[in-house]
């Protein structure tokens, strides 16, 4: 009986949300664009709960998410090109949370397997752990183009603990639905993390709380 525990990386480990924003600020004007950060957050939700639902592909979703921010009828490769200025500049604003690398050590060191699930693109968010100083040899990427599904689909769980060859797993994250309510429902242990401390549903508010 093998026990994992496995990191959301988004929003848990990176801080996501910031680097988005500054990427925006510096990409919008380049495309003669005022940066709407809200509309581009809600654009992200719809575009990922898209793919999560398996309504679309990753590349799919990032295309739509373009035509409709820059509001203009596109073609794939000229979505590709528009996208991939937003991702050189998001790229450059990536930083770890201040606790991630504590807690990953301190995962680590129990000897259990240790996983990053994310909904990701599998060559982006390992860039994104060796870019912000969290990659470690014991660290397995588990993204959704390597296991061929998403968060909140069930078999994505399953497919991580046989990745990992575990049984059972303690998964921590930031997103209740994908991180929290679908694990709990199929038998996980999960940690809520809510680093704005203002739901009322949060286990803890920062990764220095987790006791393994």
């Amino acid at each position: 009986m093998t026990h994992a525990i496995i990191f959301d990386l988004d929003g848990t480990l990176v801080d996501h949300q910031s680097a988005a924003q500054a990427a925006l600020e510096v990409w919008s004007p380049t495309l003669g664009i005022e940066p709407d950060f809200p509309l581009w957050v809600e654009l992200d939700k719809w575009g990922f709960g898209r793919f999560e639902r398996g309504e679309t592909t990753q590349m799919g979703q990032r295309r739509d998410r373009i035509k409709a921010y820059t509001k203009r009828e596109l073609s794939d490769d000229e979505c590709d090109e528009i996208y991939a200025g937003y991702l050189r500049a998001y790229e450059q604003n990536w930083t770890a949370y201040p606790d991630a690398e504590a807690a990953l050590s301190k995962a680590i060191a129990t000897g259990s397997p240790v996983g990053i699930l994310t909904n990701g693109a599998q060559a982006m968010q390992q860039d994104k752990l060796d870019r912000t100083g969290l990659a470690r040899p014991e660290l397995v990427m588990l993204a959704a183009s390597t296991l061929d599904s998403a968060k909140p689909r069930p078999e994505m769980y399953s497919r991580a603990l046989e990745y990992l060859n575990a049984t059972s797993a303690t998964i921590i994250g930031d997103d209740w639905i994908n991180d929290v309510e679908k694990p709990r429902e199929l038998g996980w242990t999960a940690v809520y993390i809510d680093r704005s401390g203002t739901d009322p549903r949060a286990d803890i508010q920062s990764l220095d709380e987790l006791a393994f």
